[in-house]
């Protein structure tokens, strides 16, 4: 028999607890358009640490190097136009 996507969501979650993650959640207002850009950093930030989590430092470093990069590139193709 199948499994209910309520009994898989259970396995899945108790499989990422087992591995040493926790779940986190993002609010962000409704209407964030018209709010700050350090609003959308912050949520960017928060996105990113869930997303990184049990990163080695090593892995980390070499990923948010790389991720520097491409901004820096973005930056000077902004300014170019």
């Amino acid at each position: 028999m199948t499994m209910t996507n309520k009994e898989y969501q259970k396995e899945h979650r108790d499989r990422m607890y087992a591995a040493g993650y926790k779940q986190m959640r993002i609010w962000v207002p409704r209407e964030s358009e018209g709010k700050t850009a350090k609003l959308e950093r912050k949520v960017f930030t928060r996105r990113l640490e869930a997303l990184t989590a049990g990163y080695s430092a090593a892995k980390l470093s070499r990923f948010l190097s790389s991720v520097l990069k491409i901004v820096k590139e973005r930056i000077k193709e902004d300014e170019q136009k």
